[in-house]
């Protein structure tokens, strides 16, 4: 057992301060110890630390607040331990902490060696309120019988643009034994963990290849410390990047929390919108103004719902791209405005009229808000919204994870899910929804998804004309022209993107290359190049 392994469970019964982070590498030992004992309960922590460390990486807006740091956002944590195998009756938890939620996915448990405790390790992430910044760790305590050591939690990586940090704490613990029933959490992890697809390591690519390195989000465009995860899907193979961090590889890549940021752009809005017209078909005809009393003026006459999906309201203040998505209005309506109806004043009313619906695409975060909410309002959910009553029940059938089943939600009764941000993946995820996606994309059965997952210059709206990036129907797509790859014809690829550096794009021949990151880097280009090189895009060259 490694010297640092030792330092851990001296600290962790309070024989020894922690005085550096846990290197999440020296874990490794305990995975290949026996199953640890079964236990359930509940989990209480100290009010404050009995030790803490904070050290600010990147403070871009001036948010960082130590004090933020100095309780843990849970006062109790409930869990059962079985079969090595540790659940939390819940995933997500809504906090009464001023500025995280937290998020705790499924850890293990294993015996400690030469003694009568198990040891618990939980992958857990800080999420920042009203926000989709997400900061991961791990969280571990031990157990023998019914006492419980202090706990250790650390966050030594994230994907977040703008606020970046480490952070280990010890706090005190005591647990009280109780008997719940998780029969239906321990369920759905090994249901939901069969169905992971295995991996490859991506670099693996370079040498099966003739592909030019670095190709990915291992090329010198990015910062390797921006980079929480990249990979390629093709069809059944998927390849991926390790889950590097500030102090070692992440220990459960798996379970890797990855925040959607506008990616739910897409998989919220237009996902939904396809879903409820299996049911309604002409839903994306229908006006706003018909449905959402908050928008019924005249600046939102004739707008329907595919406008609002399309972002081509005609209701804006300035063409040029993201200049109103930054503006103070529209920031207000995104971070301080925290109730439905708040948000709807000020997504209904910020904009003027400047042209007819349908005629020019605006980005506005704030449209795909309305549209969530015009949603909700149209399936009358009796207490349910548009995302746990269509959407989520959706996700399970295609096996996502628990944490894309979760949305962020406005702070009041109508707990309207964001729409435009605010969703959770694990790469599996990104597998899953590739391959769904990948088949609707070559259906033969026109619907507003299939149209949105193939651009062309009749249905979509340009977006940014100087790289050649159009929108359409919440997906965004970018024209390579004819020539590109040897091709007689252009190629469009539809894509999804997030703030900070996030990008799904859904390439020719059933492949998919994604990455996550926070260091405002948008290029897939040479990732592009790559595939091609991969499977050649074309059949009919030049």
């Amino acid at each position: 057992m490694c010297a640092q392994a030792n330092n851990l469970l001296n600290v962790l019964w309070g024989k020894e301060n922690l005085t550096s982070v846990i290197n999440f590498d020296s874990l490794q030992i305990y995975q290949k110890s026996a199953l640890g004992d079964d236990i359930k309960g509940e989990l209480n922590f100290s009010p404050t630390p009995l030790g803490i460390g904070i050290t600010p990486i990147f403070d871009e807006s001036g948010i960082h607040n130590s004090k933020n740091f100095y309780t843990f956002p849970l006062e109790k944590l409930t869990f059962s331990s079985s079969g090595g195998v540790v659940v939390t009756d819940q995933a997500f938890f809504e906090t009464t902490h001023e500025f995280f939620n937290i998020y705790f996915g499924s850890g293990y448990s294993r015996k400690i060696e030469n003694s009568s405790a198990s040891l618990v390790v939980m992958p857990f992430s800080l999420i920042h309120k009203n926000a989709n910044c997400t900061h991961n760790g791990i969280f571990i305590f031990a157990y023998n019988d019914n006492t419980t050591s202090n706990a250790v939690a650390q966050i030594s990586s994230e994907t977040c643009a703008y606020y970046k940090f480490d952070y280990v704490s010890v706090f005190g613990t005591t647990f009280s034994k109780q008997d719940i029933n998780f029969e239906n959490n321990f369920y759905n992890y090994h249901a939901w963990n069969k169905t992971v697809a295995d991996t490859a390591p991506i670099l693996k690519l370079y040498s099966s290849y003739d592909i030019e390195s670095p190709s990915f989000a291992d090329n010198r465009d990015f910062i390797p410390a921006n980079v929480s995860l990249y990979g390629l899907i093709d069809g059944d193979a998927h390849y991926s990047s390790e889950c590097t961090t500030r102090a070692g590889m992440y220990p459960f890549c798996d379970q890797l929390l990855l925040p959607s940021y506008s990616l739910a752009k897409s998989i919220a809005g237009t996902l939904s919108v396809w879903l409820i017209e299996q049911q309604h078909e002409d839903f994306s005809k229908k006006k706003v103004s018909d449905v959402l009393e908050e928008c019924n003026s005249n600046r939102w006459k004739d707008v329907t719902v595919e406008n609002l999906s399309d972002m081509a309201t005609g209701n804006y203040y300035q063409k040029t791209h993201d200049l109103d998505e930054r503006s103070s209005k529209h920031l207000e309506f995104i971070y301080s405005a925290t109730t439905n109806q708040a948000k709807l004043n000020l997504a209904c009313t910020m904009f003027p009229k400047r042209k007819s619906p349908g005629k020019e695409f605006v980005y506005h975060t704030s449209d795909t808000y309305i549209l969530g909410a015009v949603l909700s309002e149209f399936i009358g959910t009796d207490g349910e919204n548009y995302f746990e009553k269509v959407l989520a029940p959706f996700f399970k059938e295609l096996g996502l994870s628990e944490a894309a089943q979760y949305s962020l939600t406005t702070d009041d009764a109508a707990s309207q899910p964001y729409t435009g941000w605010g969703m959770f993946f694990v790469r599996d995820d990104i597998f899953k929804l590739s391959n769904f996606l990948h088949q609707k994309k070559m259906s033969d059965q026109s619907s507003f998804l299939h149209d949105a997952l193939n651009p062309d210059d009749t249905n979509s709206y340009s977006a940014i004309p100087s790289a050649n990036i159009f929108y359409n129907n919440g997906f965004w797509s970018r024209k390579y022209e004819k020539g590109e790859f040897g091709c007689s014809s252009e190629t469009w690829i539809p894509f999804m993107s997030g703030f900070g550096g996030i990008t799904v794009a859904l390439l020719p021949n059933n492949m998919t290359y994604y990455y996550f990151s926070d260091g405002y880097t948008y290029s897939w280009d040479k990732a592009v190049r790559a595939a091609n090189r991969i499977k050649p895009f074309c059949k009919e060259k030049i």
